[in-house]
Parts: C-alpha cells; sequence; structure tokens
C-alpha cells in the first residue's frame, strides 16, 4: 500500500513529524530539530551531547501503579503501536504488582488492579473508520476504541465503589466487548483481522 493510503501513511501525514518535533524539542532542546529534521536524529549519538538521557529517565515509567488502573488499546493504533506502548507499559505494571511487597494477605488486599484490554483492529484515531477509501485502506475493518473506554470507566468505577472484581486481560473480538470470561484472554493473537 502506498503511504498515501496506509495506516501508517496518514499517521506519518498528519501526526508522527509533529510529534517527534515537539518531543525533540522537550526532551533534547539542544538539537536542532527543523533545522537538521527528524529522520537524522539518533538517541545513542545525542546521549553524549546532550541531558536526553537523564531527560527520558525522569518519565520513564516504574510500573509503581498506586490506583487500579485500565489501558484500554487498539491493534492497529499506528501512532502508538500496541507492541511499543500498552503491552511495553503493562510488563513493568505486572511486575512492579508481583513483588514481595504484596506477598503478604494483608499487603495483598491493597495491591491496585491493573488490566489490559485490546481491542482487535482498534485504532487511535477514531474518524478513520469513517474515512472512504482510498483516505483509509481498510475502514470496514476498523473497530471504534471509544466504546470500550467508555465500559472500562464503568468497571473500574464498580470496582472502586461496590469491589466488583474486573474482568482478566484480554482480547476484544471485532464486533464483541469486554467479556468475564473472554473467548481471547491475554494479547489478542493477531494485531489485524480481517
Amino acid at each position: 500500500m502506498s503511504g498515501a493510503t496506509s495506516l501508517w501513511g496518514l499517521y506519518w501525514a498528519q501526526f508522527w513529524e509533529v510529534t517527534l518535533c515537539q518531543w525533540q524539542k522537550r526532551l533534547d532542546p539542544s538539537y536542532d530539530t527543523y533545522g537538521s529534521g527528524t529522520g537524522t536524529y539518533s538517541y545513542v549519538d545525542r546521549l553524549s551531547a546532550s541531558d536526553v538521557g537523564a531527560d527520558v529517565a525522569a518519565i520513564a515509567t516504574t510500573g509503581n501503579i498506586g490506583k487500579p488502573l485500565i489501558t484500554v488499546a487498539g491493534t492497529m493504533d499506528a501512532l502508538l503501536p500496541i507492541n511499543l506502548h500498552a503491552r511495553a507499559y503493562a510488563r513493568p505494571v505486572t511486575a512492579a504488582l508481583s513483588e514481595d511487597r504484596y506477598e503478604g494477605d494483608r499487603e495483598r488486599r491493597r495491591r491496585p488492579a491493573y488490566r489490559l484490554y485490546e481491542v482487535q483492529n482498534g485504532n487511535h484515531i477514531e474518524t478513520y473508520k469513517d474515512a472512504p477509501p482510498p483516505a483509509a485502506a481498510f475502514p470496514q475493518q476498523l473497530e471504534l476504541i471509544q466504546p470500550h473506554a467508555q465500559k472500562a470507566f464503568d468497571l473500574l468505577v464498580n470496582y472502586v465503589e461496590r469491589d466488583i472484581e474486573l474482568p482478566p486481560d484480554q482480547c476484544i473480538p471485532r464486533g464483541g466487548e469486554i467479556a468475564a470470561a473472554p473467548t481471547q484472554p491475554g494479547h489478542c493473537a493477531q494485531l489485524f483481522a480481517p
């Protein structure tokens, strides 16, 4: 697919370059973003020339969440790709929640809940579902994330206020919804399901 008719092309043209410029300016302000361009930036090379390493470390996640949290992410999100963001975030949270400090029965009750709900074919930009081809390569297969995010919020409220257990991590199938007993617990097996 050409760049103009792929999700990657749409994201690049509308979001990626401006996002890269913003974060380069914030995390490495001495780099000549506008003169050198985003394509020439090398994080490794800049470690010895700037404070970018310390600046990134200052905002890196530890995984230590203090309150219950649900992440809802789409498998077709080209702005925040699920493998590099939602799944990558879930790993340190899961590791932090399994630390020894939560091993006692009394402490275990205070462990904050965390869930990752993956929306099969979910896309970061909801309007792409409504864009006719060739503006979007396959709008009919994209799923809206917002209804699942609203449901997740309602589940979180019930967990906090009524002590109703959260459904497990899961892949929400196309046309499906968050389920107490999901057909596909954990990660979606495929990022795109036709």
